[in-house]
């Protein structure tokens, strides 16, 4: 070791103590607290939990803990919904949601930072409107607000959640009309806007609303909803990639398949749609769900007739998806559920039946996908919805 590389070590370890002294670290609860490359190691690494909601109609939501290789294991399964097409964690990863389509309700959990256990948050499960219908879920950024697709009722249900608890409080203004079978939603990275994706709409429409920052109501963006293709493509995931600029939906199709992703730049002053030139963009068979990174340069789109997952790269100025080297990538079985862990590290994929989990790591500079040593992952059964959760 030169001089110089004494001396840059000397300095990290000399920042390092200083940051221990002021954060704990040492502390076995410590898990930020890691400078620099003389790091010492008893310095632990934040822990991830991945959620999965059951394909079975078993009545509950898997946990596993994730390695820093990307390996699930598995945890003890926690009572839940019968029925989900949403799962979403908040940005704290303190409180996971589950939709309840049988009961049209969301479920409400607390989140062990160290264990991963569920705890049931008092007043759940929250009414959103009447049974069945309960669809996709997704939450605010500041994780101040929580909307649900009603599927059965073409509607958007929207709730205050507590930041101490947890717990849900209806709009006043819910719900609000949507199309017809609104499925999936997804709320952009500054949470000024709402997406959701009306499976049986003639024309492919996506509602769009602007939220209220203090309130949360919603209201329609001049336009909405604005169509993708006509004759029932069948929208379904969503996805937002580029920094915010684009959205990104996958059309499974209704009565015949489909293999195309839509894409649409948003205005950032409006929320207004407009279809990105080349779109739609080719992907596998029924692509059912849609995930970007979390740095919006990938998108990856799970194809369930095909049994394998394609991955583009999103161009940044134009919106356009480039398919990556070796695309698509082979499932054991048909894919139902999709994500991107926060560090934009790994993919993780459910597929239908009792094929496992399959895990990939993702080339920070291809987008390509591999599989991690050991999957697919063994499970009790086939999942539906997946989500993850790095408790701050």
């Amino acid at each position: 070791m030169t001089l110089g590389e004494r001396m840059r070590c000397i300095s990290a370890g000399i920042s390092a103590l200083v940051l221990a002294l002021l954060t704990g670290c040492g502390s076995s609860s410590n898990t930020k607290a890691c400078v620099g490359n003389c790091c010492t190691s008893n310095c632990t690494a934040p822990v991830e939990f991945l959620y999965a909601t059951s394909a079975t109609g078993g009545n509950v939501i898997s946990s596993f803990r994730l390695s820093a290789t990307g390996v699930p294991t598995s945890l003890a399964s926690q009572p839940g919904p019968n029925q989900s097409e949403g799962i979403v964690v908040d940005s704290s990863g303190r409180f996971l949601y589950v939709s309840d389509f049988l009961n049209d309700s969301v479920d409400a959990f607390s989140i062990n930072a160290s264990s991963g256990v569920l705890t049931q948050i008092t007043g759940s499960p929250f009414s959103a409107g009447p049974s069945p219908g309960g669809g996709g879920i997704t939450i605010t950024p500041d994780a101040n607000f929580l909307y649900t697709t009603l599927t059965n009722s073409s509607a958007v249900a929207g709730f205050s959640v507590s930041a101490g608890s947890g717990a849900l409080t209806a709009l006043a203004s819910s719900p609000v009309a949507a199309g017809n079978t609104p499925f999936q939603a997804v709320v952009d990275p500054s949470g000024t806007f709402l997406y959701v994706s009306n499976y049986n709409d003639s024309m492919g429409g996506i509602s769009a609303y602007t939220i209220n920052p203090f309130t949360g109501d919603l209201v329609a963006v001049t336009g909405s909803p604005f169509p993708t293709e006509a004759n029932f493509p069948g929208p379904n995931g969503l996805a937002i990639g580029g920094g915010g600029k684009f959205l990104y939906v996958g059309m499974l199709g209704t009565v015949n398949p489909n293999n195309g992703v839509f894409a649409f730049s948003i205005a950032s002053g409006t929320g207004v749609l407009t279809p990105v030139s080349g779109s739609p963009f080719t992907t596998g068979s029924e692509p059912i769900r849609v995930a970007t990174d979390p740095s919006g340069k990938l998108l990856f789109t799970a194809n369930q007739l095909d049994n394998n997952v394609s991955a583009f790269t999103i161009d940044g100025t134009s919106g356009s998806l480039m398919p990556v080297p070796g695309s698509p990538f082979a499932l054991p079985g048909s894919p139902a559920g999709l994500e991107v862990d926060p560090g934009g590290k790994f993919l993780y994929v459910t597929t239908s039946g009792n094929n496992g989990l399959s895990a990939f790591s993702i080339d920070a500079s291809t987008g390509a996908l591999s599989p991690v040593a050991g999957s697919p992952f063994a499970t009790r059964g086939g999942f539906s919805g997946l989500a993850i959760a790095k408790p701050q």
